[in-house]
């Protein structure tokens, strides 16, 4: 079965499907390790998705240290890409900020424009410009959110978006901007190190200064406090298997303790305080962003990603979970699944 086109949001560290009927994929992929095997990868997840009559690219990953600045890596990611659609005999079409759209030529003379762009490829479907509002679930939750903020999750950033009446309020482009703005914090709910979001932690009545190596990550902390589930993955700091006893051990670490000396229930204290940190973080990005745009206190919060747990308690309005409007796997893969309705509905643009 040939499906119109399949959005791929390209991170540093996942791959994310999904086709215009909702069928996802998402994949961990770390590009730091293996940028030169991401053709293959992407054939091989495509493999198990419907064929694509197009591929649409968002990516992330340029800023994956394996390359020397952006501009190599989204060179690279076009690149890659490129050979997979070629190798799958389709068309190629990458997002730009400001709903563009680029052939692989033209993206790679674009580079301020292509980098990073997965957030405002959201939050332009999100905000409804040119999206249909009849014929679907997705179309009538744009016609609701035309003035909103989106807050997107994932597993090593946050996106705070605003959107005024249904179009980005950000002139912010590049994430220098974005992180001045307050509209980037670098805080997500896997790959955060701890000790980039606590100088200290509490333990026994004592406030015990943080060892800053990367020990632990906040995967850990929510694993600890039910948030996430075990899992076979060793993709943690130290190697070791994801479950709590090992999550437990790496967070005891950090004050330099240890299994011995804390307990799983015990190491939830400790998680419980770096959750909380990594909450007052992202709400101190919305605090700058109100100072530019106060009707922000007053808007509806929509939150995207899969990370709901550290939304802190922002704004008046009980917030909107994507993962309750469009299913828990289309809000994990929300900027492909936006790609593929923006470019459904460019024509809009003419």
């Amino acid at each position: 079965m040939v499906t119109s086109s399949i959005g791929i949001d390209i991170g540093g560290a996942n791959l994310k499907y999904a086709s215009r009927n909702g069928i996802t994929r998402s994949v961990d992929f770390p590009l730091w390790l293996r940028s030169d095997q991401l053709a293959g990868q992407l054939i091989d997840d495509l493999a198990q998705l419907p064929t694509p009559g197009r591929l649409l690219i968002t990516m992330t990953g340029e800023l994956a240290d394996c390359f020397l600045d952006r501009a190599q890596g989204v060179e690279e990611i076009i690149q890659q890409a490129n050979q997979a659609a070629s190798f799958l005999g389709v068309p190629l079409t990458i997002y730009g900020v400001g709903n563009r759209w680029f052939t692989a030529d033209e993206a790679r003379g674009n580079v301020e424009c292509i980098a990073a762009a997965n957030w405002h490829a959201l939050a332009s479907f999100i905000g409804g410009g040119c999206v249909e509002t009849s014929d679907s679930t997705a179309g009538e939750l744009v016609k609701e959110h035309r003035h909103a903020l989106l807050v997107d999750i994932g597993s090593t950033t946050t996106d705070l978006i605003p959107i005024f009446a249904g179009q980005v309020a950000t002139q912010a482009r590049t994430d220098f901007d974005r992180l001045r703005e307050g509209s980037l914090v670098y805080v997500g709910g896997e790959r955060t190190p701890v000790c980039t979001l606590v100088d200290r932690l509490e333990w026994n009545g004592q406030s015990v200064p943080v060892m800053r190596e990367v020990f632990s990550t906040i995967d850990d902390v929510r694993l600890l406090l039910g948030y996430s589930n075990e899992s076979d993955s060793c993709e943690t700091a130290d190697g070791k298997p994801r479950d709590l006893f090992h999550a437990a051990n790496r967070l005891a670490r950090m004050i330099g303790l240890g299994h011995r000396e804390v307990s799983v229930e015990n190491a939830r204290q400790l998680a419980g305080q770096v959750h909380l940190a990594a909450k007052r973080l992202i709400e101190e990005g919305f605090t700058t962003l109100t100072q530019q745009w106060t009707w922000l206190d007053r808007t509806t919060v929509i939150v995207s990603g899969h990370v709901n747990d550290l939304l802190p308690g922002i704004a008046t309005n009980q917030p909107r979970l994507l993962s309750e409007e469009l299913g828990e796997a289309l809000s994990r893969a929300a900027p492909a699944y936006a790609l593929t309705r923006l470019w459904e509905s460019r024509a809009c643009d003419a």
